[in-house]
């Protein structure tokens, strides 16, 4: 399960430069960003603006691996500078998430589990002022065997140029999915899009976007070019009392998506996507909606609905409140999201979710989710029936 939490996102965008992860403040646990500032000595403006700018380019990505790229960047602290040493430039961090689950499925018994939800270890490496390497391991128990999920170089000095390139394998820029919450949201499930890419993108005075070309692994008529490709732009801002962020993007060929491109069958052409979000924080609220969908219909011989060609969509609105515990950072949420044709992604079409998270300790988190689940009637071909499901998850960053 791969967490993708929001808890004050854009509190986080214009937060200045902290310690390392989940126990520092459940906020940059709950949404972290890919760089956080490494000149600690600038200004606090500087430090906002550089933070905002990284921000925008890390749509698409995972929570996860935007934890792990975070606590890279936080021990990395101030440039070592092209003449240090190798073991100076590089950086290792990790990330265990624990989750226990009693889960009561539409049809059958009701299932019950203790699972190692989550184990990545990652690596990152400032080779000069202008090149990083990164790469991280991934293990989720039942799900992925251990890989390499990501193994990526990008070329960018965001105080000489707004301009940065990236090439390697990373998850494509293609929709937010931030949540609160313990569970990913709809929107992930069916665009969450992981492939060996090049993107060229820019960050300039709170806009950033970028374009980004792919094979994909989703051929069409045998056809083996690099013919995929997609766009994002985005804005973020600061006002007197309230942050927010919002955000677009297309890609030509969704079937490719980590869920589509194995459901897909014998596609002939492409069906593009897209996805627009936004995200909004007052005071100690913060609220968010997401909408990712197809642009056409799949032909129904490659992904049905109903007995035509489904056109799957996915949304998620999502209101958090963050508060103390003890003296312990905490965020409360309630979650409302749904689908439409996507029974053969096995999404519910309704699903209403409520959650608490906690900083327990300097770099660990305790978090509980219960959700409520709607089937598809049995005319659209589903069950009709409804499920229940209660997480609880333990995790750690180092």
């Amino acid at each position: 399960m791969r967490q993708q939490p929001l808890a004050a996102a854009i509190v986080a965008i214009f937060a200045t430069a902290g310690g390392p992860a989940v126990g520092q403040t459940l906020e940059e646990r709950v949404r972290r960003l890919e760089q956080e500032n490494r000149e600690q000595a600038a200004a606090i403006d500087q430090q906002r603006r550089t933070i905002e700018e990284q921000k925008q380019q890390l749509e698409g990505t995972p929570q996860r691996v935007e934890q792990l790229e975070d606590a890279l960047a936080t021990q990395r602290g101030a440039d070592p500078g092209v003449g240090a040493g190798w073991f100076d430039r590089i950086e290792i961090a990790g990330l265990i998430e624990v989750e226990g689950s009693y889960v009561d499925p539409y049809e059958g018994g009701s299932e019950s589990d203790l699972t190692l939800a989550t184990f990545e270890l990652g690596l990152a490496a400032q080779v000069t002022d202008w090149v990083e390497a990164t790469a991280s391991l991934l293990y989720e128990e039942g799900e992925t065997d251990l890989e390499v999920d990501l193994a990526q170089i990008t070329i960018a000095n965001a105080e000489v140029s707004p301009v940065y390139f990236t090439a390697g394998q990373f998850y494509l820029p293609f929709g937010a999915y931030e949540t609160n919450l313990v569970s990913d949201p709809l929107t992930l499930e069916i665009g969450e899009i992981r492939e060996s890419a090049a993107e060229v993108g820019f960050v300039y005075e709170g806009f950033g976007g970028s374009v980004y070309t792919f094979q994909g692994d989703n051929e069409v008529d045998g056809d083996t070019r690099i013919d995929s490709w997609g766009a994002n732009l985005s804005f973020a801002q600061e006002l007197d009392a309230v942050s927010w962020t919002v955000g677009a993007g297309y890609i030509s060929n969704l079937g490719d998506s980590d869920s589509l491109r194995d459901t897909v069958v014998d596609p002939t052409d492409f069906t593009g996507g897209w996805t627009a979000n936004l995200a909004v924080v007052f005071q100690d609220f913060n609220l968010i909606g997401e909408y990712l969908g197809a642009i056409d219909e799949f032909n129904a011989g490659e992904l049905d609905f109903d007995g035509n060609g489904a056109k799957p969509e996915a949304w998620n609105i999502e209101l958090g409140y963050s508060f103390e515990v003890l003296g312990k950072e905490s965020v409360a949420a309630v979650a409302y999201q749904g689908s439409n044709e996507a029974l053969a992604l096995e999404l519910p079409e309704e699903r209403w979710l409520v959650g608490w998270s906690i900083g327990i300790f300097d770099g660990t988190a305790l978090s509980f989710e219960y959700s409520h689940d709607s089937d598809y009637s049995t005319g659209k071909g589903g069950t009709g029936e409804e499920a229940n499901a209660f997480v609880a998850q333990l995790a750690v960053e180092f």
